[in-house]
């Protein structure tokens, strides 16, 4: 005996699991908790990074020398005075994130 469509469609309908039905906040916090997972690992990894090594901390990415006067650019990033003189002349924009250099701020 020959089943009809509607027999072979309910079948299958039977026959498949459906998913467990979460509400959008739920999936959303979830979410939110693998972000804060992966955010805890990242900073584990930056703590252990040779940037935050004081050996290193003050050498200039541009020249690799270490540099006694450094000078920040209007992006956040940190050069030696040098480099960022040469850089604004020359380039006018930083290396790092390809913001213009408007002005130079000499720390120390």
């Amino acid at each position: 005996m020959a089943k009809t469509l509607r027999e072979i469609i309910h079948d299958e309908h039977e026959e498949t699991e459906m998913p467990e039905k979460l509400s959008l906040m739920a999936l959303m916090a979830d979410d939110y908790e693998l972000e804060e997972e992966e955010e805890q690992e990242q900073e584990g990894k930056e703590e252990n990074s040779w940037e935050n090594d004081g050996e290193f901390a003050s050498m200039c990415c541009v020249c690799k020398v270490r540099n006694k006067g450094a000078a920040f650019i209007p992006c956040g990033h940190t050069f030696c005075r040098l480099c960022s003189r040469e850089l604004w002349v020359s380039r006018g924009n930083c290396p790092l994130c390809n913001g213009f250099i408007l002005d130079i701020l000499d720390i120390f």
